[in-house]
């Protein structure tokens, strides 16, 4: 996983996922207009980042950087200024 730098991170899209009680964001690094797919567990206190070449989801190796981004998401459902979706099938399984 390469460095993250959560300062620059901008929520473009959520989704909230109910039924597995997480949240698929879609962000993009103003820096270098990288595009990062996160899945949070508020309630866990949890940040997963997609792996693209391994085809994996991981945990964010340093507790800072899921703090950053668990705030930055706070901030971008406050503000609500960005496209956010909630499922509302309770059949979704979720694994």
């Amino acid at each position: 996983m390469t460095t993250l730098n959560a300062t620059t991170i901008v929520f473009k899209h959520m989704i909230e996922l109910k039924s597995c009680g997480c949240v698929f964001c879609y962000t993009q690094e103003e820096s270098s207009g990288r595009t990062r797919l996160f899945l949070i567990f508020k309630e866990k206190n949890r940040v997963y980042s997609r792996n693209g070449l391994r085809g994996t989801w991981e945990e964010l190796p340093y507790p800072q950087d899921a703090v950053q981004i668990l705030e930055a998401y706070d901030q971008a459902v406050t503000e609500q200024k960005i496209p956010c979706f909630a499922t509302s099938v309770q059949e979704l399984a979720c694994v």
